[in-house]
């Protein structure tokens, strides 16, 4: 099974918090379980020594008995409890009284053993060659609780930390979120066609400051790239402009003449083709003017239904002389959008003049507008052939003509303008099956 990759910020969180206190857990787990062993470890070095008083010089029971009694009444032994039985297991000299037999060697006492003032501590006892048995116990907790109060306090102090800890993590990622925001919504405004955005600098010696000013460097070098792309192509067309409408003018003239009878159709087809290349040119200024942005200034709230309504009753009788069918949209409630009214004009001028160029005749071309949740609708449909899926991205970029449309008039740049004016009102375009035809779709957002 492939490993899932993390995938955004809140993920990332995520796992970074669990991991982290996973390992502080783990690390207060240790600290506390190094502590007890510590304690144990002195607390038995402790037994070990009073034990070799008790035993010292090879002492027989009346003189072990003797010294249990006065350590048992010494300030620095009296916290310590003594128990010496005979073979038989009774009581011979001692403090302490057990529930239970304590095991050879050094072990851990509980409350189970049931001695006064002890919750919790260490054994230390050994079996005399006699055959009696000497137990000394101690405490290895100052005060009552001692194990458990150590624990809360442990927790405490490992929770603090991983609370400081946490709120950095978090602090961290929400600076790195506010971060992404501002580059995702210069690149969305550049998207847009705001080519002058930039990721606001705050503090430039920072980190983020530092990747803000080098993304806008970036930007700056893009927008200079772009800048002079645009005026080449608009330098070119302006300059290739002017002579060709010269030419086109002497065509026109001269195929006006008398002298011109024999070559009458040929001058009429040049100036046919000038016509055409002119208005080649119109269209890619048109299309640069249009993704330079500048015309969103003039934005200005207007009834999409009723334009298209309007645009729709003028272009009737264009479609309907070309031998096609024409339907128009049904009287519909407003639909209220931010745009610029001749733009949107000529989009909807350009999906219905394309639907007639492409559609054969006996066709029905459609015109339909309507709201959609949030947003505004509006297509162009015909029942012609259509364009196959796989060749519907080429039909929306300059000059991609295809195929099938290379002896039909036109210049390949309809639908790239379409598309451009609808990026200009942040809307979405998209070529769709109509079943049978095609359907240019475009969606806007609804004025509030």
């Amino acid at each position: 099974m492939p490993r899932r990759r993390l995938r955004s910020l809140g993920r990332i969180a995520i796992a970074f918090a669990l991991a982290l206190s996973a390992t502080t857990a783990l690390a207060g787990v240790g600290v506390y379980l190094a502590l007890l062993d510590a304690i144990d470890h002195q607390v038995d070095l402790r037994l070990q020594g009073e034990a070799r008083e008790l035993l010292e010089g090879g002492a027989g029971v009346p003189e072990i008995v003797r010294r249990i009694a006065r350590e048992s009444s010494e300030r620095e032994s009296a916290d310590i409890g003594f128990l010496l039985r005979d073979s038989l297991g009774e009581r011979i000299a001692g403090n302490i009284a057990p529930a239970h037999p304590l095991p050879i060697g050094v072990s851990t006492v509980n409350d189970d053993a049931a001695i006064p003032g002890l919750s919790r501590g260490r054994a230390w006892v050994k079996q005399l060659p006699g055959g009696e048995t000497l137990a000394l116990v101690a405490e290895s907790e100052p005060i009552d609780q001692h194990d458990h109060k150590r624990g809360r306090i442990l927790a405490i102090g490992f929770g603090a930390v991983m609370t400081l800890l946490l709120i950095g993590t978090f602090a961290l990622i929400r600076a790195i979120r506010i971060n992404i925001a501002a580059i995702a919504g210069t690149a969305e405004a550049i998207i847009d066609g705001d080519l002058r955005a930039r990721v606001p600098v705050e503090r430039p010696g920072s980190v983020f400051g530092g990747l803000a000013v080098t993304f806008n460097r970036m930007l700056d070098r893009i927008g200079e790239l772009m800048t002079g792309m645009r005026s080449i192509s608009n330098d070119i067309a302006h300059d290739l402009r002017t002579p060709l409408a010269r030419l086109h003018g002497r065509l026109a003239a001269l195929a006006d003449t008398p002298e011109a009878g024999p070559v009458r159709e040929e001058l009429a087809e040049a100036v046919a083709e000038s016509e055409e290349i002119l208005a080649i040119f119109a269209a890619i200024l048109r299309i640069t003017e249009i993704e330079g942005g500048e015309r969103r200034a003039g934005f200005e709230r207007l009834d999409l239904a009723a334009l298209a309504a309007e645009v729709g009753e003028g272009l009737e009788l264009l479609v309907t002389e070309s031998g096609r069918y024409f339907v128009a949209p049904a009287p519909a409630a407003a639909v209220p959008v931010e745009g610029d009214p001749r733009l949107l004009t000529q989009l909807i001028v350009n999906l219905i003049e394309n639907a007639v160029t492409h559609a054969p005749q006996g066709t029905t071309v459609r015109l339909d507008v309507r709201r959609d949740g949030d947003t505004a609708a509006l297509s162009v449909e015909d029942d012609g052939p259509g364009i196959p899926a796989a060749e519907r991205e080429r039909a929306l970029r300059r000059f991609g003509r295809l195929d099938a449309s290379r002896h039909t008039r036109g210049h390949g740049l309809g639908l790239p303008l379409a598309a451009a004016i609808v990026r200009l009102h942040h809307g979405a375009l998209a070529l769709e099956d109509a079943g049978p035809g095609l359907r240019v779709a475009l969606r806007l957002a609804l004025a509030g």
